[in-house]
């Protein structure tokens, strides 16, 4: 009968020290245990009735490949997802290990704003004058739609805090123009 307790008492210490042994190796090899980091890294916005919308995302702390859902279900190998009208989205990133991580975001819809007969006559009258944006000025001329492109991010931000133009004359419906204008991509049309 001893025999038989002492038999009993070995395979209880054996499957604790074998159930522990599992459980301290599955931690340390878990190829998720930091995590991947999903993060939203560009979202455009979608024009008024079109489906022009675009979220890029990207991964870190993730083994590869990396694949990518905008539903959950269909991944696809592409960290953009474009064509998408005005919503909130749940992006989801799955790595060669099936780690995951999901991030929300949302696409918002904006009135389509053209270049020539919205934001130039703006950047003509208040911009690219003398003492300003102007051709015979310091500062850099925003005399093509290339020079107003480039800097297009600076002079959403620029008016947007009303530090420019300098004379402080654009209304608030032209800076909401100009931030939609630069939202959907600031194209030249």
């Amino acid at each position: 009968m001893n025999q038989n307790q002492f038999k009993l008492g070995g395979i209880v210490i054996i499957l604790l020290f074998i159930l522990n042994a599992c459980s301290d190796s599955s931690e340390e090899t878990n190829p998720c245990k930091n995590g991947p980091e999903l993060s939203v890294d560009i979202i455009t916005a979608s024009i008024e009735g079109q489906s022009t919308g675009e979220i890029t995302v990207s991964a870190q702390g993730v083994t590869s490949p990396i694949m990518y859902s905008i539903d959950g279900t269909n991944f696809q190998s592409s960290s953009t997802f474009a064509g998408l009208s005005a919503d909130d989205y749940t992006i989801t990133m799955k790595d060669a290990n099936n780690c995951t991580d999901t991030e929300m975001a949302t696409v918002i819809e904006i009135k389509e704003v053209f270049y020539a007969n919205e934001i130039r006559p703006i950047i003509d009258g208040n911009c690219q004058i003398s003492g300003c944006h102007g051709s015979n000025s310091s500062i850099p001329t925003w005399a093509t739609y290339a020079d107003v492109k480039a800097k297009a991010d600076r002079i959403k931000e620029r008016t947007g805090n009303k530090s420019m133009p300098q004379s402080g004359s654009i209304s608030d419906e032209e800076i909401k123009i100009i931030a939609d204008w630069v939202d959907i991509g600031a194209p030249n049309n």
